[in-house]
């Protein structure tokens, strides 16, 4: 490469990395890749580009160009490392680490990609190249020579190591993970063991540095390396061994010298009092993981050391306030507390000298943590679940002496009052200062009372009492300030209103982390009759609610107050609402509401539920937690048949659409409606016995909404906005009553009320409508009706309903394809919701009466009904409408599609079409090319079964001829399908040409997939299929070539060329087996730049 070149490459990597326009990047973009290739339709070899990337790397200083040839390098190993020759390999790796070492002052983000390159040659070469297993002793050179040698040779390890991680490459391979295994047990440890005595010289301020800021690169490079090192995957099974907070470190046992060196732990802790932060941030996550790793690793005196040692840094920690002023080290040490007691058993902590000095002072902390949520908002967590697994385990460990016991129980108590206390002093701050509200995010929220519903459970008597003090305080507050009412509305009432409400939000749920923490297996009659204290203030603050509401109408409703009521509800039904629950619950309930058993506490919750879908018709998260719990109630056993005694649940079924029941009349409700007539629907056929009377009586008001309408007898008249909307609304509603039907009888019960007097609305309505976007609630509800989940479309031999709904279906999706045909040409932007959608629903229609086994298609083919090719043309028209491209674009249609294309031909109702249009048949097979490569595993299952069926029927049907002719009659007209196979004969090759390269070439997971259509296949190209073999043979190295010979040959060993179940189940046997030899001498097949012709 000329000097002028390299200052054109210069230019055009600037360009390619800061273009004045896209279309100037992209453009600059394909010249690098030309001047630059990697596959082969370009006459360079690989070994040629990597050599011109070489020379322009170490010909220019300009990290742009550093950038592109490093990235290039990358692409050009992974996608053609077979290409090169070990040598060549060798060769390339040692270029780079000679290019780091002659470069110290490259800058970070060139060393990192430096660093990838390494790390993707080494992992993938790993097996072949022996020399990439001394990975270690090549970059010690940079630790052992400068400082700023030393910052690159441990940037460079700590990318390494990360990388090396198997979870860091997309293709989950057998040889990748064991050569993390191997990198893990031959270098892992010699690469901490330098990070750490590189931490040691810092702290032990034993190294001299010659620039300002090496001391912090170097500081930042080491600890990411340690990090990373204590983070890896020492299993190999998970993705991120450190990403949970309950994991368990696997450090190999090699690793004990460094972790019981005297000075190992100290060195952390005197380097996290001594960094300032970010890097003293670093230290605490290195101790984090230190924390976390297994204790058994440890010889008996060193694990007494061990933990004495983290106990006496925390006690440092906490005493000195060291680095707690910082955000990040005060969450990382409270993560750090968490992981510590996670790690190591109560009993060997109990055990140390101190320990009650120092569980005092965890408390201390603790309390002082919680109050700092303003401070550290993250960490409250933590803490709990550390004081959680404390409790947990004074419940296993028997031994632990009186006097810890007791000092143990007894800090519990203050855990939780402080953070009760805490999180209502709280309340006015966060309301006034507008601070983000933990009760705004109720998942995590219940996430940490999980935990301290767990703690209370220890001295439970103490912890209750102060809750239950605390929420007659407020009550107190309340009633003083609900007296004011009637003189006072000012801002300043409702301010101090909302502050009320929300220390009752937090109490209740509080209250409801405690009952719903009860365990079953160690109850008492005790902790049932303070459940029952706690569920009547709950009930009696329900009640006392409820009558503001009445007399004052919504000034008195809170959102995140009646959400909380909900989740009490819900816990309540968790632990006490079950045939082994404890009667003591009713105790104090009964002699307060008169609430005995189940049934009228079930009426109360009722009553309340019914409340709320009233009063809070227009919030969409109230609506959806109230039914929620309602589906709560109504699961499990016995749940619907308690629910149907009382008098709440009768009103409702008796009145599920009258205005009382508000929240139906709004928009924005839609979702919501579909689960409340799923609840609705499980109620009402609760009862097995239930009579077509008391059915008819339950859709009376689905009778009366569609009498409503009035006389519908124009396309104008449907398309009233008006109109429209009600219909959608009624079907919205009847799909949410269909989705639990699972019986044949109680569906049964549903088709003779719909078909005999509201199809016809369903028809006329989609026919209005259509290609508009709000048919498509008409066609979802259709799916689901033509579903025969569970067979309960499984009508009498004689009945004729399943032919009714499959004509319904058919008139449904040759209206939508004639309206969709005239609609004017959308923009892409548009095309999915206009168009796209709605082509799904006719996918999936048609997909549910193929697949339902109800309707007797040979029955309406043999007495001419045009239902069936009517709406296969419309269907395979609609197919044809959409651009392949669309249609692997977008993940629902393609799902659709594919799925729809699979049950076509799977019954051959595809076949037996008397006619398909070359057009047609194209577009089809085009799919199936591009479906058999999708990523998604669903798409391509489809794709494969569909060439399957349609190969195994051009072999039938190609057999039948040949016996016709052999019995010399004349045969009939040759079928559509055999016509076209032979018309465009491309199309069999390039499907076997496409399989054979995933199967080959892509480690695809499912071979026994790709096995069915490649079987078929090629018994039709068996000329083909030895001259693909061929090729793919004269592509590998000389030196593979006998063993890959003998590997693809094998793929036909056995076969009678037959489609038989034994010579199929013989050819995937050779499939799924073919790998192993190849993988036995570390062999990866080269792929073919293109397949051979099929001429």
């Amino acid at each position: 490469m000329a000097e002028p070149d390299t200052t054109y490459f210069e230019s055009l990597c600037e360009q390619l990395y800061n273009p004045k326009t896209p279309e100037e990047g992209e453009q600059v973009r394909k010249v690098l890749e030309q001047s630059f290739p990697i596959f082969g339709d370009s006459t360079n070899l690989p070994t040629e580009t990597a050599s011109s990337l070489r020379l322009l790397l170490s010909r220019s200083p300009n990290p742009f160009v550093q950038t592109f040839c490093l990235s290039r390098i990358k692409q050009l190993v992974q996608a053609q490392s077979n290409a090169f020759s070990i040598q060549v390999k060798i060769q390339l790796r040692t270029f780079l680490l000679e290019y780091a070492f002659i470069h110290p002052d490259l800058i970070p983000f060139v060393i990192s990609q430096l660093g990838n390159v390494l790390a993707v040659i080494t992992l993938i070469g790993w097996a072949e190249v022996e020399e990439y297993k001394n990975i270690y002793k090549d970059i010690s050179q940079f630790i052992q020579a400068s400082i700023d040698h030393r910052i690159v040779g441990l940037q460079l390890l700590s990318i390494l190591v990360q990388d090396m991680n198997p979870p860091s490459f997309t293709r989950n391979s057998s040889k990748y993970r064991k050569a993390a295994g191997e990198f893990r047990d031959t270098q892992l440890f010699d690469i901490c063991e330098a990070a750490f005595k590189t931490l040691e010289e810092i702290v032990e301020h034993g190294i001299i540095y010659t620039h300002v800021n090496q001391a912090e690169r170097l500081k930042e490079v080491t600890l990411n390396l340690l990090v990373r090192c204590f983070s890896y995957d020492f299993s190999g099974t998970s993705s991120d061994e450190s990403g949970e907070d309950t994991a368990t470190i696997q450090v190999p046992t090699s690793w004990r010298p460094l972790l019981e060196k005297d000075s190992f732990l100290p060195t952390f802790f005197k380097a996290y009092s001594e960094f300032e932060p970010p890097y003293s941030s670093k230290v605490m996550e290195c101790l984090v993981q230190i924390a976390s790793i297994r204790i058994a690793l440890f010889t008996e005196p060193q694990r007494t050391k061990f933990i004495v040692a983290i106990m006496q840094g925390i006690r440092d920690i906490i005493v000195n306030t060291q680095g707690l002023d910082d955000g990040d080290n005060y969450n990382g040490f409270c993560r750090f507390l968490s992981r510590f007691r996670a790690t190591v058993p109560l009993n060997e902590m109990v055990q140390t000298p101190g320990y009650l000095d120092w569980i005092e002072l965890i408390a201390n902390f603790s309390f002082k943590a919680f109050q700092s949520w303003k401070f550290a908002p993250n960490t409250s967590s933590y803490v709990l679940s550390f004081w959680t697994r404390l409790v947990q385990s004074m419940t296993y460990y028997q031994q632990l002496g009186e006097e810890a016991i007791e000092k143990l129980a007894n800090l519990t108590i203050g855990i939780v009052q402080a953070y009760v206390s805490t999180a209502l002093e709280a309340v006015p701050i966060r309301i006034e200062e507008g601070l983000d509200d933990p009760l705004e995010n109720e998942d995590a929220l219940i996430e940490s009372l999980n935990h301290l519903g767990q703690i209370a459970h220890k001295r439970y008597q103490a912890c209750s009492t102060a809750l239950i003090e605390l929420f007659n305080s407020i009550t107190d507050q309340y009633q003083e300030l609900i007296n004011t009412v009637g003189i006072n509305m000012s801002s300043e009432f409702k301010e101090a209103l909302e502050v009320i409400e929300t220390k009752y939000a937090w109490v209740v749920y509080i209250m409801a982390s405690f009952i719903g923490n009860r365990a079953a297996f160690m109850t008492s009659d005790n902790v049932d009759k303070i459940d029952s204290e706690i569920t009547t203030k709950v009930l009696q603050l329900v009640d006392f609610q409820q009558s503001l509401l009445n007399q004052n109408g919504s000034t008195f409703m809170n959102e995140k107050l009646d959400l909380a009521i909900i989740f009490f509800f819900q816990m309540f039904k968790k632990s006490y609402m079950s045939e082994s629950s404890g009667r003591d619950i009713y105790s104090i309930l009964s002699e307060v509401f008169g609430i005995s058993h189940q049934v009228t506490m079930l009426d109360v919750i009722m009553r309340k539920i019914i409340s709320n879908l009233q009063h809070w018709a227009d919030n969409e998260t109230v609506i959806r937690r109230t039914l929620e719990l309602f589906n709560d109630l109504n699961t499990g056993y016995g749940a619907s048949k308690n629910l149907r005694k009382i008098e709440a649940t009768t009103f409702i079924l008796q009145n599920h659409m009258s205005t009382e029941i508000a929240f139906c009349q709004h928009e924005k409700q839609h979702d919501n409606r579909i689960l409340y007539f799923q609840i609705l629907c499980k109620l009402l056929f609760a009862d097995d016995n239930i009579t077509e009377r008391a059915f008819y009586d339950f859709m009376e008001p689905f009778h009366r909404r569609i009498e409503a309408l009035g006389s519908l007898d124009t396309v104008e008249a449907f398309q009233q906005e008006s109109i429209k909307k009600a219909i959608r609304d009624i079907f919205t509603d009847l799909y949410g009553f269909m989705l639990p039907i699972q019986s044949r009888r109680h569906f049964t019960l549903f088709f003779d009320w719909f078909y005999n007097y509201y199809s016809s609305l369903l028809l006329r309505a989609a026919e209005s409508w259509s290609p508009d976007p709000i048919v498509n609630t008409l066609l979802k509800f259709y799916v689901e009706y033509a579903s025969n989940k569970n067979q309960r479309l499984g009508f009498d031999v004689s009945s004729p309903n399943g032919i009714l709904i499959f004509r319904d279906a058919s008139q449904i999706i040759s209206m939508y394809h004639q309206q969709v045909m005239k609609q004017p040409v959308l923009r892409q932007d548009q095309v999915y919701d206009y168009r796209y959608k709605g082509i799904i629903l006719c996918f999936d229609i048609m997909s549910k009466c193929l697949g339902g086994k109800y309707v007797n298609f040979g029955i309406l083919w043999l007495y001419q009904d045009k239902s069936v090719n009517e709406a296969i043309d419309a269907t395979l028209q609609l197919i044809q409408s959409i651009p392949v491209n669309d249609l692997m674009s977008f993940p629902k249609l393609s799902h659709s599609f594919f799925f729809l294309l699979d049950e076509l031909v799977r019954e051959r109702q595809l076949m037996a079409l008397p006619h398909l249009s070359p057009e047609t048949f194209l577009h089809l097979m085009q799919a199936c090319e591009q479906g058999m490569d999708s990523s998604d595993q669903l798409i391509c299952s489809h794709a494969c079964s569909a060439i399957n069926h349609i190969a195994c029927f051009a072999i039938q049907e190609t057999e039948k001829s040949t016996r016709q002719q052999q019995r010399r009659r004349s045969s009939a007209q040759q079928h559509w399908l055999i016509t076209y196979l032979a018309q465009f004969n491309h199309i069999l090759p390039t499907l076997l040409a496409g399989l054979f390269q995933l199967l080959l070439f892509d480690d695809k997971s499912d071979q026994w997939t790709l096995s069915r259509p490649l079987y078929p296949l090629i018994l039709l190209q068996r000329d083909y299929v030895f001259k693909y073999i061929s090729v793919v043979i004269e592509q590998q190295p000389p030196e593979t070539r006998p063993i890959v010979t003998t590997v693809l040959n094998g793929l036909l060993d056995g076969i009678n060329w037959t489609l038989t179940t034994k010579d199929r189940e013989r050819f995937t046997h050779n499939v799924s087996s073919f790998r192993k030899p190849l993988n036995a001498h570390s062999i990866r097949l080269t792929p073919l730049t293109a397949p051979p012709s099929y001429y």
